[in-house]
């Protein structure tokens, strides 16, 4: 296709670039895009199963309607505050469709979530980036900055940290338009921002079942806020933009919290364990409120990813300032962890 049919916007556009993905069965252990360790509810496959039937000949709900009852009454909220994606990335592009325009800019804390700024350009948005001198602490200038579109991923990737409340309440106070803060790992950590919606009408809360729930092959996220809000959300979204599968995973899953407190518990364990194995060898750690561990190797971080590479391991390595040095570790199995030490302690 002739390059000038592309938009101008484009022009040495950067697309955002997922976790290597190989072959499903072929033995590799897969700490780098920070699926879960562990399978989803035996519920999840069985409703799953009983949905693969005729009715696939259907369309599903437009708003994926029984899922975002679920949903609801799980944090006891209305079904009018709740609005389904084709996982957590539909809900940001969702977010950019709804309130910021061309020429608008979008303000981000960074090092965060390397899809904003793709987003940005695909927009025609101006990009907003606030350094954070620590990872657990807020950009003071992210509060004022007048964008009408704000993202805080919280616990942040790929650093793994998580900002204070506060400091998050702070930041959504003092803006004047709204502020989507990304929750997809909040499962794994100490508290979340939920008590906002409370307080505030320009906040949004995003959610993933890709991590927590062990469901990233079903491509299911929901958005938490004010009525108004979701509503702007479902009117730039998708029509029929998640499957009749996905919808009775996603009630299913929601419904055994048993198994997902499970699930979790199990993460943050092996998490405690791998991180004290990695600083008895000299990384430097992130405290981690997430289901990964991001980690500066004693030794160039590039060629520990490429020597664990050779050993069938995959680790996540952004290779750009000011994070070059680091990787990001998905925390798995305690076999697969076991295994991931045995190879650095050959690497290093």
């Amino acid at each position: 296709m002739p390059k000038s049919l592309v938009r101008k916007a484009l022009d040495g556009f950067q697309p955002y670039i997922p976790g290597e993905q190989p072959p499903d069965a072929e033995g590799w252990v897969k700490l780098n895009t920070n699926e879960s360790p562990l399978p989803p509810s035996p519920r999840v496959l069985q409703a799953i199963k009983d949905a693969a039937n005729d009715a696939l000949r259907l369309y599903p709900s437009p708003t994926a309607a029984p899922a975002r009852e679920a949903i609801a009454g799980r944090f006891s909220l209305d079904p009018s505050q709740v609005v389904i994606g084709n996982g957590g990335d539909e809900l940001i592009e969702m977010c950019f469709r709804a309130f910021a325009g061309a020429g608008d800019t979008v303000a981000y804390p960074t090092p965060t979530y390397p899809l904003l700024e793709p987003l940005c350009r695909i927009h025609e948005a101006e990009p907003s980036p606030h350094p954070t001198e620590l990872p657990w602490e807020l950009p003071p200038s992210l509060g004022p900055d007048p964008a009408p579109l704000k993202f805080i991923v919280n616990p942040n990737s790929p650093t793994g940290a998580l900002f204070p409340t506060p400091a998050v309440e702070a930041a959504v106070a003092a803006s004047s338009g709204l502020v989507a803060i990304d929750e997809a790992y909040v499962d794994f950590a100490p508290h979340s921002c939920l008590p906002l919606l409370e307080r505030h009408q320009n906040v949004v809360l995003l959610r993933t079942f890709s991590k927590s729930y062990g469901l990233a092959g079903l491509r299911i996220g929901f958005a938490l806020g004010p009525r108004d809000v979701i509503e702007a959300l479902s009117s730039v979204k998708d029509s029929y933009n998640v499957d009749r599968l996905a919808i009775v995973g996603a009630v299913a899953a929601i419904e055994d919290e048993e198994h997902h407190r499970r699930l979790v518990d199990e993460v943050v364990n092996n998490r405690g364990e791998l991180a004290g194995a990695l600083a008895g060898m000299g990384f430097d750690l992130v405290p981690s409120a997430t289901n990964f561990i991001f980690a500066r190797p004693p030794k160039a971080a590039a060629g520990v990813v490429a020597a664990l590479r050779e050993r069938k391991i995959l680790v996540r390595h952004y290779d750009r300032e000011p994070i070059a040095g680091w990787i990001r570790i998905t925390i798995g199995t305690r076999d697969q962890n076991e295994r991931l030490l045995a190879a650095l302690k050959e690497v290093l």
